[in-house]
């Protein structure tokens, strides 16, 4: 079977193994779709200051064999997400609420997401990281679960009034999503600023609000000097740390700034902590998502409060994943790339 590998020197080959084989308590599922997320990018073409060797985390499939213990339970043939983290439950970290930073939260899947088959582990098996699709979902809707339920988790960590101003630096798939979801939370005005002419184009189509190309010098004159319109909320959805000092300016006092964008390896931005002081500035920091986000995601998706089929561009099998890899970090014309188990 066809699995993409990440190789020591970061070029990325599709290769050929054998058909793993699973233990008792594990479950093998055949791929349905995976998205190509913004980290699997920097991972090949980038230093991530979170590295893997596996590709591909937004998976969706149908279960075509489970282990022994199951004990002939009927579960083939069920279409599924996965998540690919579990954390215990029950560590210093997930008692305070921190769950993504437990140690037993990483990845639990076998090759990796972009392979025709994968094993799912005992791990994820019995803390229920596997969710089924509703028959309402296609495999490519399901692939978008994990995306929105990242958003989601980021949103749960600040402090949002219906009525509140948003900012947003990068409009990707992620800054989108974001932006979305900033309307269903009653956001009054939403700024969506990004350096590519294309994602600025794409989301003034789907009138998600003031569309800037970031390059533009007016940035600074959409705000009023005296703070009255300066954003209650700045969310940053892209790599580019240097982009936190402009939050620092352009929040309005008491605001906060999200860092949701995983940043490259050892990054370091020069802040003025006399500005954020003095203009008590939150900043919040988020990682990945729990179940209980996807479960969120999961019910968003199906009530079609969010329609993800307007983020997703591209679609391409396996047997196209190093070129569509190529395509996602040019960054032309493309959104959201999809890997379709064709």
């Amino acid at each position: 079977m066809k699995a993409l590998k990440l190789l020591s020197d970061k070029t990325i080959s599709l290769v050929e193994i054998d058909e793993p084989i699973i233990k008792d308590k594990e479950i093998l599922i055949n791929l349905g779709s995976c998205g190509i997320c913004g980290s699997d990018i920097r991972n090949v073409f980038a230093d991530s200051c979170k590295p893997t060797s596996k590709l591909g985390h937004e998976i969706t499939g149908t279960i075509v064999k489970v282990g022994k213990s199951f004990n002939g339970k009927k579960y083939e043939g069920k279409r599924v997400f996965v998540n690919h983290h579990a954390p215990c439950n029950g560590c210093h970290y997930c008692i305070h609420g921190n769950k993504t930073m437990c140690e037993k939260f990483t990845d639990n899947i076998f090759p990796c997401g972009i392979s025709e088959k994968i094993i799912l582990s005992e791990w994820i098996v019995n803390n229920q990281s596997i969710f089924e699709l509703p028959d309402s979902i296609s495999f490519e809707e399901g692939s978008m679960i994990e995306p929105l339920a990242c958003c989601i988790r980021g949103w749960k960590k600040i402090s949002f009034v219906k009525g509140d101003s948003v900012l947003i630096f990068g409009i990707g798939p992620i800054g989108i999503l974001h932006a979305m979801l900033a309307k269903i939370y009653g956001a009054s005005t939403i700024y969506c600023i990004d350096i590519n002419q294309n994602r600025v184009d794409f989301c003034k189509k789907m009138n998600l609000g003031i569309c800037i190309n970031g390059r533009i010098s007016e940035i600074d004159s959409l705000f009023d000097l005296n703070d009255r319109f300066s954003p209650d909320l700045i969310i940053i959805a892209t790599s580019d740390m240097s982009v936190l000092n402009k939050s620092v300016d352009l929040i309005r006092k008491g605001g906060t700034i999200l860092i949701f964008g995983e940043p490259e390896k050892e990054i370091k931005v020069n802040v003025d902590i006399n500005k954020i002081y003095s203009k008590e500035v939150k900043i919040k920091t988020t990682y990945a998502a729990t179940n209980e986000e996807i479960h969120e995601a999961l019910v968003m998706i199906t009530h079609m409060d969010i329609d993800v089929n307007k983020i997703i561009t591209h679609r391409y099998s396996i047997s196209e994943s190093k070129d569509a890899f190529k395509k996602v970090h040019d960054r032309k014309d493309v959104i959201k790339a999809i890997i379709i188990n064709k």
